[in-house]
This record gives structure tokens, C-alpha cells and sequence, in this order.
């Protein structure tokens, strides 16, 4: 859970409207390091040199988001949590990110592509608009690689609760943030499309 907080506070970041080119930087970083080794230090707890990079990728992500901060997915995280205390704050971003993304992706093009290629390198030799459409893809892929593919069902938020945390998400600033800025409605889907 907190290894994919680590992947979110990089990510969210790096699409943040108050983005720059050192926080770029950064959150490629630590992107690359948390998908080679956020799964290798689940397979294998002991390898030091996993821990370590991922030691490495947490403090490239604070970096991060000290310096843009962080958007959509972490508001509704934040609501969701406030709601459910018993969903860890990494479980509820994950729960959500496959559909932030597939809400999100084409109003920042040219970096959800930059993180699909990072995911997968075949997607060096396509177009952005195929690269961050994938990206979408590879999300999915990777939750499922290190265990993160829930829903909301599954963690037992109550569904009756879906319409007060996306009341909640809007009290947050996170979502005026995002590329693509979220109504409460547009929230409420998102949350009725991760709780199955």
C-alpha cells in the first residue's frame, strides 16, 4: 500500500498543473524506480537493494509533491479514508487509479504517454495518443502485479457512501489540480466504476 503511495505522489505530481521541469525530473525517477523495484521488494522483503532504491524513489516522490503536490486520485483518497478508516490510504489510491486514468488521460497527452513508455518501452515507437492510451493499460497490469487490484466492494466501503465522498473530494483542492478537472458528478462516476 504505502510502495503505491510512493508511485502516486510521483505520478500525480508529475501531471500536477504547478508541474516544472525539476519536478519532472524527479517523478520520472522515481516512477521508473518504484515499477522495477516496488515489485521485486514484495517478491523478496529482504533484498536490500530493493528496499533501497525504493528508500530512494519515497524521498524522490516527497520531493515531488513538496513542490507541486498532488491531484484527483489523492482527494478521493483522502474522502474515501475519512469515510472507511479501515482502507488503507495506498488501497483507496489504488482502487481509483485505473479509472482516474482512463477519466484523465487525454488532457495530458504527452506525459501520460511518457509514463506508459516507462511501464512498457514497446511503447516507444507509437504515437502519444496510443502511448497514453496505454498507460492505461499498464496500470492495470501493474496493480495486479503487486497485489493492488481492488475495489471498493472489496474493502467493504459501503456503497450508500459513494455520493458523500464525492461530496468530501470536493472539499480537498486536489481535484482543481488535475488536467482534467473532475465535477462532483465526474467523481461519483469514477467512484460507482471502482466499486465493482
Amino acid at each position: 500500500s504505502t510502495g503505491f503511495d510512493v508511485f502516486a505522489h510521483a505520478f500525480e505530481s508529475y501531471i500536477h498543473k504547478n508541474a516544472s521541469v525539476y519536478t519532472d525530473m524527479h517523478a520520472r525517477e522515481a516512477i521508473k524506480r518504484v515499477t522495477k523495484y516496488l515489485p521485486l521488494t514484495l517478491e523478496d522483503r529482504t533484498n536490500k537493494e530493493a528496499r533501497i532504491e525504493m528508500a530512494w524513489a519515497d524521498t524522490l516522490a516527497g520531493l515531488c509533491i513538496a513542490n507541486a503536490g498532488t491531484t484527483l486520485p489523492h482527494g478521493i483518497g483522502m474522502a474515501i479514508g475519512g469515510h472507511t478508516p479501515n482502507v488503507m490510504h495506498g488501497e483507496a489510491l489504488a482502487i481509483v487509479y485505473p479509472e482516474f486514468m482512463r477519466y484523465t488521460y487525454k488532457s495530458a497527452l504527452k506525459k501520460f504517454a511518457d509514463i506508459g513508455r516507462i511501464f512498457n518501452c514497446e511503447l516507444e515507437d507509437v504515437s502519444n495518443e496510443e502511448a497514453a492510451e496505454k498507460s492505461c493499460e499498464e496500470i492495470d497490469k501493474f496493480l495486479k502485479k503487486i497485489g493492488m487490484s481492488l475495489t471498493l466492494k472489496e474493502l467493504r466501503v459501503p456503497e450508500e457512501e459513494l455520493s458523500a465522498i464525492a461530496d468530501d473530494t470536493q472539499k480537498l483542492p486536489d481535484y482543481t489540480v488535475n488536467p482534467r478537472i473532475a465535477t462532483r458528478d465526474e467523481i461519483y462516476k469514477i467512484l460507482k466504476r471502482s466499486y465493482n
